[in-house]
């Protein structure tokens, strides 16, 4: 590897400018990808080799009250750990370059009407790049995992999470699955998503900013 690909992540952190004029010139989209899909797996893999299970599936059931019995029985049927951990780890192996996909898409487009014409390719690496805070999560989830005793839920493996900073609500309450997707990590990947679009663009910050949060 060389040491220009090697210093990308920390300039990713600390010098996002620099980096992304790097990645411009050459994206190395597998590093981050693969990083964030490896280390994402892992971390559920290892939380359903030692959650409780009997623990799993009552919190679960009792976050959905109103399912009927027989709804209750087939959840009750699909829920061992091996089962719900292979599928977690498939949706991250699966839907992780699905979702930057879509996301690479949206900024192609985006690109186009702003008169730009980076390929889909760089926009993909963008987004695999912008999404590289979400690995300073996982040493959190391994904490949680290491002290939970085998009962902590999924919602709180991301300690960065506002429902888990602010707010504690319930994952019956209709505002805790937004809630619980909203975390530090996110907001640091909309504050490097603008300031890449702006390298790559040279467009106004307003600009920027309502780009990235418009999806």
């Amino acid at each position: 590897m060389s040491s220009n690909v090697a210093a990308i992540p920390v300039q990713i952190f600390v010098e996002p400018s620099k980096a992304f004029a790097s990645i411009r010139e050459r994206s190395h989209t597998w590093l981050p990808l693969l990083a964030v899909m490896i280390g994402t797996a892992v971390m559920f893999y290892w939380y359903f080799q030692t959650v409780d299970a009997a623990w799993l599936m009552n919190h679960t059931l009792a976050s959905q009250p109103d399912l009927t019995e027989a709804q209750r029985e087939a959840a009750q049927s699909m829920m061992s750990p091996s089962t719900m951990g292979w599928m977690s780890i498939g949706g991250v192996l699966i839907g992780t370059p699905l979702v930057y996909a879509v996301y690479a898409l949206y900024y192609l487009l985006a690109g186009k009407f702003l008169g730009s014409d980076i390929s889909f390719g760089k926009w993909f690496a963008l987004t695999a790049w912008i999404s590289l805070p979400r690995l300073l999560v996982l040493p959190l989830m391994a904490m949680q995992i290491m002290t939970s005793g085998g009962q902590v839920p999924m919602e709180d493996l991301t300690m960065t999470s506002l429902n888990f900073l602010v707010f504690q609500l319930p994952m019956s309450h209709p505002w805790a699955g937004l809630l619980s997707n909203i975390d530090l990590a996110l907001v640091w990947t909309v504050v490097l998503s603008v300031i890449g679009l702006r390298v790559w663009t040279n467009r106004s910050l307003t600009t920027c900013i309502t780009v990235t949060l418009l999806p």
